[in-house]
């Protein structure tokens, strides 16, 4: 058992390091990668199944504008997702496809204070990604 560990750990020596150059070079998600929440305000009804299927109970339903320039208001999703485990089961539970998941995994969800992890409906309804590259000098 020892002379095998050792044979292993010399083979992984020769190999090349593997080193994430994150910052400047964005790693490539696979296709199935599960990303915070984006809200399609069209196709929701409001009927709260994603809030009831939740396991860490971090969505709630709330009333929100329709639109920005927009008085009227509807029951529309809210997610914590400091407490979201990308689970996706709201998405899968969603009746009207009006969740889904996009590719989004840093900006946005890092952050310094609680409160700013909390993404109500005109957060989750976003029209442009919120972690979009800086443009190079």
């Amino acid at each position: 058992m020892v002379l095998k560990n050792i044979i292993s750990a010399f083979r992984y020596m020769r190999r090349p390091r593997v080193t994430r150059l994150y910052p400047e070079i964005r790693t490539q998600l696979p296709e199935r990668f599960r990303g915070l929440q984006k809200l399609d305000k069209s196709k929701c009804i409001g009927c709260g199944i994603c809030a009831n299927t939740c396991p860490n109970c971090a969505i709630k339903i709330v009333r929100a504008r329709v639109r920005k320039d927009s008085t009227k208001t509807r029951w529309f999703p809210e997610i914590d997702v400091g407490h979201c485990m990308f689970c996706g089961l709201c998405i899968d539970q969603c009746p009207q496809d009006a969740l889904s998941s996009s590719k989004i995994y840093t900006d946005g969800i890092v952050t310094w204070k609680h409160e700013d992890l909390l993404f109500t409906p005109d957060k989750l309804a976003r029209e442009e990604p919120i972690d979009a590259p800086e443009a190079e000098q």
